[in-house]
Protein backbone atom coordinates (compact mmCIF):
# COMPACT_ATOMS: atom_id res chain seq x y z
CA UNK A 1 0.00 0.00 0.00
CA UNK A 2 3.06 2.48 1.12
CA UNK A 3 4.30 1.60 -2.13
CA UNK A 4 1.18 2.69 -4.25
CA UNK A 5 1.27 6.19 -2.61
CA UNK A 6 4.51 6.94 -3.32
CA UNK A 7 4.05 5.57 -6.84
CA UNK A 8 0.89 7.96 -6.72
CA UNK A 9 3.10 11.18 -5.77
CA UNK A 10 5.21 10.38 -8.10
CA UNK A 11 2.69 10.26 -10.83
CA UNK A 12 0.83 13.50 -9.96
CA UNK A 13 4.35 15.45 -9.58
CA UNK A 14 5.06 13.87 -13.25
CA UNK A 15 2.08 15.34 -14.71
CA UNK A 16 2.51 18.76 -13.06
CA UNK A 17 6.37 18.40 -13.94
CA UNK A 18 4.68 17.99 -17.18
CA UNK A 19 1.98 20.62 -17.41
CA UNK A 20 4.39 23.20 -16.46
CA UNK A 21 6.56 22.27 -19.28
CA UNK A 22 4.06 22.41 -22.10
CA UNK A 23 3.37 25.67 -20.70
CA UNK A 24 7.34 26.77 -21.09
CA UNK A 25 6.77 25.89 -25.01
CA UNK A 26 3.78 27.59 -25.63
CA UNK A 27 5.62 30.80 -24.71
CA UNK A 28 8.64 29.64 -26.38
CA UNK A 29 5.83 29.11 -29.32
CA UNK A 30 5.13 32.70 -29.48
CA UNK A 31 8.17 33.51 -30.68
CA UNK A 32 9.81 30.38 -32.18
CA UNK A 33 8.50 28.09 -34.50
CA UNK A 34 7.54 24.47 -33.56
CA UNK A 35 10.89 22.66 -35.20
CA UNK A 36 13.05 26.01 -33.75
CA UNK A 37 11.68 24.58 -29.80
CA UNK A 38 12.23 20.98 -30.74
CA UNK A 39 15.57 21.30 -31.75
CA UNK A 40 16.82 24.10 -29.40
CA UNK A 41 15.17 22.03 -26.28
CA UNK A 42 16.10 18.02 -27.46
CA UNK A 43 20.08 19.70 -27.83
CA UNK A 44 19.66 20.39 -23.88
CA UNK A 45 17.38 17.40 -23.26
CA UNK A 46 20.29 15.22 -25.18
CA UNK A 47 22.65 16.93 -22.83
CA UNK A 48 20.68 16.27 -19.51
CA UNK A 49 19.68 12.20 -20.82
CA UNK A 50 23.32 11.84 -22.04
CA UNK A 51 25.30 13.36 -18.40
CA UNK A 52 22.77 11.25 -16.65
CA UNK A 53 22.62 7.98 -18.04
CA UNK A 54 26.69 8.30 -17.59
CA UNK A 55 26.33 9.11 -14.30
CA UNK A 56 24.81 5.62 -13.41
CA UNK A 57 27.08 4.05 -14.96
CA UNK A 58 25.15 3.21 -18.31
CA UNK A 59 27.58 2.87 -21.37
CA UNK A 60 26.29 4.45 -24.43
CA UNK A 61 26.29 1.89 -27.41
CA UNK A 62 25.18 2.75 -30.81
CA UNK A 63 23.39 -0.37 -31.60
CA UNK A 64 21.21 -0.02 -28.30
CA UNK A 65 20.78 4.05 -28.92
CA UNK A 66 19.83 3.70 -32.63
CA UNK A 67 17.88 0.02 -32.20
CA UNK A 68 15.43 -0.09 -34.91
CA UNK A 69 12.42 -0.39 -32.84
CA UNK A 70 13.84 2.34 -30.52
CA UNK A 71 13.93 4.71 -33.68
CA UNK A 72 10.82 3.82 -34.69
CA UNK A 73 9.23 4.70 -31.46
CA UNK A 74 11.45 8.27 -32.03
CA UNK A 75 9.51 8.63 -35.06
CA UNK A 76 6.16 8.45 -33.43
CA UNK A 77 7.33 10.73 -30.69
CA UNK A 78 8.32 13.08 -33.23
CA UNK A 79 5.12 13.28 -35.35
CA UNK A 80 3.27 13.77 -31.71
CA UNK A 81 5.30 16.93 -30.90
CA UNK A 82 4.97 18.55 -33.58
CA UNK A 83 1.40 17.92 -33.65
CA UNK A 84 1.32 19.04 -29.95
CA UNK A 85 3.26 21.95 -30.20
CA UNK A 86 1.75 23.47 -32.99
CA UNK A 87 -1.93 22.87 -31.24
CA UNK A 88 -1.10 24.72 -28.23
CA UNK A 89 -0.35 27.76 -30.30
CA UNK A 90 -3.82 27.70 -32.04
CA UNK A 91 -6.19 26.46 -29.52
CA UNK A 92 -6.37 26.56 -25.32
CA UNK A 93 -3.64 24.52 -23.93
CA UNK A 94 -6.19 23.10 -22.01
CA UNK A 95 -8.74 21.86 -24.69
CA UNK A 96 -5.61 20.42 -26.53
CA UNK A 97 -4.15 18.36 -23.42
CA UNK A 98 -7.70 16.81 -23.16
CA UNK A 99 -8.48 15.93 -26.57
CA UNK A 100 -4.84 13.97 -26.59
CA UNK A 101 -6.49 11.57 -24.01
CA UNK A 102 -8.19 9.72 -26.26
CA UNK A 103 -5.57 8.19 -26.68
CA UNK A 104 -6.65 5.01 -24.65
CA UNK A 105 -9.75 4.82 -26.07
CA UNK A 106 -7.81 4.71 -29.67
CA UNK A 107 -5.57 2.37 -28.05
CA UNK A 108 -8.32 -0.28 -27.44
CA UNK A 109 -9.86 0.41 -30.83
CA UNK A 110 -6.56 -0.96 -32.68
CA UNK A 111 -5.98 -4.00 -30.35
CA UNK A 112 -9.07 -5.66 -31.79
CA UNK A 113 -7.26 -5.93 -35.00
CA UNK A 114 -4.33 -6.17 -33.96
CA UNK A 115 -4.28 -8.20 -31.11
CA UNK A 116 -8.02 -9.91 -31.43
CA UNK A 117 -8.18 -8.58 -28.03
CA UNK A 118 -12.18 -9.04 -27.39
CA UNK A 119 -13.45 -5.71 -26.04
CA UNK A 120 -16.98 -5.98 -23.89
CA UNK A 121 -19.67 -3.94 -23.09
CA UNK A 122 -18.02 -1.43 -20.84
CA UNK A 123 -15.10 -0.45 -23.45
CA UNK A 124 -17.35 -0.04 -26.18
CA UNK A 125 -19.54 2.53 -23.99
CA UNK A 126 -15.86 4.16 -23.38
CA UNK A 127 -15.38 4.36 -26.73
CA UNK A 128 -18.61 5.64 -27.42
CA UNK A 129 -17.75 8.44 -24.52
CA UNK A 130 -14.36 9.49 -25.41
CA UNK A 131 -15.67 10.24 -29.02
CA UNK A 132 -18.68 12.20 -27.77
CA UNK A 133 -16.48 13.92 -25.88
CA UNK A 134 -13.96 15.03 -28.44
CA UNK A 135 -17.16 15.85 -30.63
CA UNK A 136 -18.42 18.49 -27.56
CA UNK A 137 -15.21 19.72 -27.74
CA UNK A 138 -14.66 20.33 -31.68
CA UNK A 139 -17.77 22.19 -32.19
CA UNK A 140 -18.42 24.40 -29.12
CA UNK A 141 -21.07 26.58 -30.51
CA UNK A 142 -22.32 24.27 -32.94
CA UNK A 143 -20.43 26.05 -36.25
CA UNK A 144 -19.39 22.95 -37.11
CA UNK A 145 -15.94 20.59 -36.78
CA UNK A 146 -12.99 22.97 -35.84
CA UNK A 147 -9.99 21.56 -38.21
CA UNK A 148 -7.32 22.61 -35.61
CA UNK A 149 -8.72 19.52 -33.07
CA UNK A 150 -7.13 17.68 -36.30
CA UNK A 151 -3.55 18.53 -34.50
CA UNK A 152 -4.10 17.18 -31.02
CA UNK A 153 -6.19 14.17 -32.45
CA UNK A 154 -3.06 13.33 -34.52
CA UNK A 155 -0.71 13.47 -31.51
CA UNK A 156 -3.39 10.97 -29.88
CA UNK A 157 -2.61 8.81 -33.30
CA UNK A 158 1.04 9.17 -32.99
CA UNK A 159 1.11 8.26 -29.28
CA UNK A 160 -1.24 5.12 -29.81
CA UNK A 161 1.25 3.89 -32.44
CA UNK A 162 4.50 5.50 -30.05
CA UNK A 163 3.39 2.49 -27.16
CA UNK A 164 2.49 -0.02 -29.65
CA UNK A 165 6.17 0.01 -31.12
CA UNK A 166 7.42 0.04 -26.74
CA UNK A 167 6.16 -3.46 -27.07
CA UNK A 168 9.08 -4.28 -29.40
CA UNK A 169 12.05 -2.79 -27.81
CA UNK A 170 13.92 -5.24 -26.09
CA UNK A 171 13.95 -5.42 -22.52
CA UNK A 172 17.68 -4.77 -21.90
CA UNK A 173 17.18 -1.59 -23.34
CA UNK A 174 16.80 1.08 -20.74
CA UNK A 175 13.91 3.04 -20.57
CA UNK A 176 16.72 6.34 -20.25
CA UNK A 177 18.25 5.20 -23.67
CA UNK A 178 14.98 4.78 -25.42
CA UNK A 179 13.95 8.68 -24.24
CA UNK A 180 17.86 9.70 -25.51
CA UNK A 181 17.10 8.29 -29.04
CA UNK A 182 13.87 9.87 -28.96
CA UNK A 183 15.60 13.27 -27.73
CA UNK A 184 18.01 12.83 -30.65
CA UNK A 185 15.10 12.07 -33.46
CA UNK A 186 13.47 14.76 -32.46
CA UNK A 187 16.19 16.97 -32.48
CA UNK A 188 17.34 16.20 -35.51
CA UNK A 189 13.39 17.04 -37.34
CA UNK A 190 13.61 20.08 -35.62
CA UNK A 191 16.81 21.06 -36.91
CA UNK A 192 14.97 20.56 -40.65
CA UNK A 193 13.17 23.61 -40.18
CA UNK A 194 16.23 25.66 -40.29
CA UNK A 195 15.64 26.86 -43.58
CA UNK A 196 12.36 27.97 -43.14
CA UNK A 197 13.37 30.41 -40.65
CA UNK A 198 14.08 30.58 -37.02
CA UNK A 199 13.74 33.38 -34.56
CA UNK A 200 16.62 35.66 -32.57
CA UNK A 201 17.03 34.08 -28.69
CA UNK A 202 16.98 36.90 -26.49
CA UNK A 203 17.77 36.81 -23.10
CA UNK A 204 14.29 35.47 -22.07
CA UNK A 205 14.36 32.04 -24.23
CA UNK A 206 17.91 31.64 -23.31
CA UNK A 207 16.20 30.87 -20.04
CA UNK A 208 13.26 29.27 -20.86
CA UNK A 209 14.72 26.54 -23.08
CA UNK A 210 17.15 24.90 -20.23
CA UNK A 211 13.77 25.07 -18.01
CA UNK A 212 11.74 23.51 -20.92
CA UNK A 213 14.63 20.68 -21.27
CA UNK A 214 14.62 19.97 -17.26
CA UNK A 215 11.29 19.88 -16.92
CA UNK A 216 10.77 17.65 -19.16
CA UNK A 217 13.86 15.37 -18.29
CA UNK A 218 12.23 15.31 -14.78
CA UNK A 219 8.69 14.31 -16.01
CA UNK A 220 10.40 11.12 -17.49
CA UNK A 221 12.08 10.75 -14.61
CA UNK A 222 9.39 10.40 -12.07
CA UNK A 223 6.99 8.86 -14.46
CA UNK A 224 9.41 6.02 -14.82
CA UNK A 225 9.87 5.70 -10.79
CA UNK A 226 6.09 6.09 -10.83
CA UNK A 227 5.27 2.93 -12.79
CA UNK A 228 8.12 0.99 -11.63
CA UNK A 229 6.61 1.45 -7.88
CA UNK A 230 3.17 1.02 -8.30
CA UNK A 231 0.55 -1.00 -9.83
CA UNK A 232 -0.82 0.61 -13.52
CA UNK A 233 -4.72 0.46 -12.68
CA UNK A 234 -3.74 2.21 -9.41
CA UNK A 235 -1.58 4.84 -10.56
CA UNK A 236 -2.73 5.51 -14.12
CA UNK A 237 -5.68 7.73 -13.58
CA UNK A 238 -3.37 10.70 -11.91
CA UNK A 239 -2.26 10.99 -15.36
CA UNK A 240 -5.01 13.02 -15.88
CA UNK A 241 -3.96 15.68 -13.09
CA UNK A 242 -2.36 17.40 -16.17
CA UNK A 243 -5.47 18.43 -17.80
CA UNK A 244 -6.43 20.10 -14.55
CA UNK A 245 -2.83 21.66 -14.55
CA UNK A 246 -2.73 22.48 -18.34
CA UNK A 247 -6.09 24.34 -17.41
CA UNK A 248 -4.21 26.28 -14.90
CA UNK A 249 -1.83 27.31 -16.71
CA UNK A 250 -4.10 28.27 -19.38
CA UNK A 251 -5.75 30.06 -17.15
CA UNK A 252 -3.14 32.41 -15.45
CA UNK A 253 -1.02 33.03 -18.45
CA UNK A 254 -3.55 33.69 -21.31
CA UNK A 255 -7.06 34.14 -19.14
CA UNK A 256 -8.26 31.44 -21.29
CA UNK A 257 -11.35 29.25 -19.69
CA UNK A 258 -12.80 26.13 -21.04
CA UNK A 259 -16.63 26.84 -21.90
CA UNK A 260 -19.64 24.27 -20.81
CA UNK A 261 -19.30 22.41 -23.96
CA UNK A 262 -15.25 21.76 -23.06
CA UNK A 263 -15.95 20.79 -19.62
CA UNK A 264 -18.36 18.11 -20.25
CA UNK A 265 -16.53 16.98 -23.23
CA UNK A 266 -13.66 16.78 -21.30
CA UNK A 267 -14.91 14.77 -18.19
CA UNK A 268 -16.39 12.43 -21.41
CA UNK A 269 -12.88 11.95 -22.03
CA UNK A 270 -11.72 11.37 -18.60
CA UNK A 271 -14.18 9.27 -17.58
CA UNK A 272 -13.87 7.06 -20.76
CA UNK A 273 -10.13 6.39 -19.96
CA UNK A 274 -10.68 5.87 -16.28
CA UNK A 275 -13.64 3.03 -17.40
CA UNK A 276 -10.65 1.60 -19.76
CA UNK A 277 -8.30 1.59 -16.67
CA UNK A 278 -11.28 -0.01 -14.34
CA UNK A 279 -11.86 -3.00 -17.00
CA UNK A 280 -8.27 -3.94 -17.40
CA UNK A 281 -7.60 -3.74 -13.61
CA UNK A 282 -10.91 -6.21 -13.19
CA UNK A 283 -9.74 -8.24 -16.39
CA UNK A 284 -6.31 -8.62 -14.21
CA UNK A 285 -8.06 -9.74 -11.07
CA UNK A 286 -10.00 -12.34 -13.17
CA UNK A 287 -6.92 -13.78 -14.64
CA UNK A 288 -5.07 -13.97 -11.49
CA UNK A 289 -7.72 -15.79 -9.56
CA UNK A 290 -8.65 -18.47 -12.52
CA UNK A 291 -4.48 -19.05 -12.12
CA UNK A 292 -4.14 -19.07 -8.82
CA UNK A 293 -7.37 -21.49 -8.38
CA UNK A 294 -5.91 -23.28 -11.40
CA UNK A 295 -2.68 -24.16 -9.81
CA UNK A 296 -4.02 -24.76 -6.54
CA UNK A 297 -3.63 -28.65 -5.13
CA UNK A 298 -6.72 -30.55 -5.27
Amino acid sequence: MSENRSALFLMALSMSLLAAGDAVVRVLGETFSAGQVIALRGVILMMVLAVGLMFRGVVLRRDRIFHKWSVARAFAETASTYCFFISIQLMPIAVSTTVVFIFPVLLTLVSIPLFGEKVGVFRWIAVLMGFLGVLLIAAPGGDGFDLALLLPLGTAFALVARDLITRYIPPEIQAGEVTLTTAVVTTVFGFMSLPFGWGAISGKELALLPLAAILVALSFTTYVMSIRKGELSIIAPAQYLVILWATFWGALIWGEFPDGNAVYGGALIIAAGCLILWREHVQRQRLAATAAATSAPE
